[in-house]
């Protein structure tokens, strides 16, 4: 299919072995829907939680591959996650048919898209399981082809520099998310990022 490769990495905390970042990149009929959840906290709990929530993603992203609607995405994973700790998560839906982003962000998981111009989604607070705000907000955009999308949980230390090591073509997008847990990762919590171009 056309449009984006994909690279993934991410890492847990010092001191633990499973982390409680999650993360789903799926090819559907559309296009591509991409995933990151973060459970609260860190271990097996957080990762109970985050993996529950891809779970749920990707049953409905087989059931509903052509017509993704990401606010009933949310609802199943807060209903799922009532009874785990809750995670925040951000859904991103490329739309290559129509050529159009669409993204839903809820609590600190940080999405920038790197196009004609930066795109910088708002995040809604709330934690998936737990509480949702009233309104979730789905923020829409034009695909250009020659798009970087970054994805990553608040355990990568938000800082712009990143964007010039993500699109340096030097890098594989595999490269270019290890090295930015290396380089930006903090030790104090579990890192994940997922970048497409």
């Amino acid at each position: 299919m056309e449009g984006l490769i994909f690279g993934a990495f991410g890492r847990p905390i010092e001191g633990e072995y499973v982390s409680g970042d999650a993360y789903l990149i799926r090819e559907i009929e559309s296009g591509w829907l991409i995933a990151l959840a973060d459970g609260l906290g860190h271990g097996a709990a957080a990762a109970e939680a985050s993996e529950k929530a891809l779970s749920i993603i990707d049953t409905y992203a087989g059931a509903h591959g052509s017509e993704v609607d990401l606010r009933d995405v949310l609802k199943l994973c807060h209903a799922g996650l009532a009874c785990t700790r809750g995670a925040v998560i951000g859904l991103c839906h490329l739309n290559l048919k129509d050529k159009v982003w669409s993204s839903l962000i809820v609590g600190n998981i940080i999405l920038r898209v790197l196009s004609d111009r930066r795109l910088n989604p708002v995040p809604a607070g709330g934690i998936v399981g737990h509480k949702l705000p009233k309104t979730v907000y789905v923020a829409e955009w034009p695909y250009c082809e020659g798009d970087t999308l970054i994805l990553h949980t608040d355990g990568v230390r938000e800082d712009y520099s990143m964007d010039f090591l993500v699109t340096e073509w030097g890098l594989t997008v595999q490269q270019a998310a290890e090295r930015i847990i290396e380089q930006y990762g903090a030790k104090t919590d579990d890192a994940t990022v997922i970048i497409g171009r």
